[in-house]
């Protein structure tokens, strides 16, 4: 089995800090994909961008990323090969074409959210390994981290394998991470954290065992939330104060 991976990458927060990440534990992927990277755009439910550096934080080393970096460069850098699409859209026909074309069998999907991979993508014959903001089953949706600091006082990740239900795929790693002393940088900072070291730790012990060990291959059941009420998100972020 090819343990090679590819990065499908959206010009967000998120992307740079999973580029940190990986580069930080020597996980570098065999092809990216540039989603339209000249116009950067936030997740739904997010606070416009906030471009500064995180200050050092022992117990959040991905969260020690430029929130600014331009990708493009840094993929040279790295001495990635990529390609950049004509499109942010993951389901229009000339992205799909593109993927279907990729060599690696698992591509790491960082794509703009709000979309779903439709059936011409899924038919690729690739997997999309996704790390969602949340801790599954229980959290599917969007913004679900404040809902969970809401709800439980912690926040999560959990790394799935995509298919065509939203947030339903089979679990391989998933974990429950005490919130950050400035909820203030979830948006930018620490929702992508979390999301990057579930996504290395999956990609080592892949590497590691050989093959993909799911922690839940039925991830059935748990509620599912819409974009958070500006409200209620005021008041997950007042909770850390």
């Amino acid at each position: 089995m090819s343990h090679e991976f590819g990065l499908i990458a959206a010009d967000t927060s998120r992307t740079r800090a999973y580029l940190a990440a990986m580069e930080r534990r020597g996980l570098r992927p065999a092809w990216v994909l540039l989603l339209d990277a000249d116009t950067p755009a936030a997740m739904p439910g997010q606070a416009a961008a906030d471009t500064s550096m995180a200050s050092a934080d022992a117990d959040w080393p991905e969260a020690e990323f430029d929130p600014a970096a331009p990708l493009r460069p840094w993929l040279e850098r790295l001495g990635l090969p990529y390609v950049v699409s004509g499109s942010r859209d993951i389901n229009d026909p000339a992205v799909v074409a593109l993927i279907a074309q990729a060599a690696p069998e698992v591509l790491v999907y960082s794509g703009y959210g709000g979309a779903l991979l439709r059936a011409a993508v899924l038919a690729t014959g690739k997997r999309f390994l996704h790390v969602h903001g949340g801790y599954l089953p229980d959290f599917k949706g969007s913004t679900t981290n404040y809902f969970s600091l809401l709800a439980e006082g912690a926040i999560g990740a959990s790394a799935i394998f995509l298919t065509a239900e939203i947030d339903c795929g089979p679990v391989i790693r998933r974990r429950r991470f005490a919130p950050p002393a400035l909820r203030t940088r979830i948006d930018h900072v620490y929702d992508s954290a979390a999301r990057a070291r579930v996504l290395v730790d999956t990609l080592e012990a892949w590497r590691r065992d050989g093959d993909w060990t799911f922690e839940l291959p039925d991830n059935a059941g748990g509620d599912t939330y819409y974009i958070i009420h500006p409200v209620l998100k005021h008041l997950a972020i007042l909770g850390g104060q």
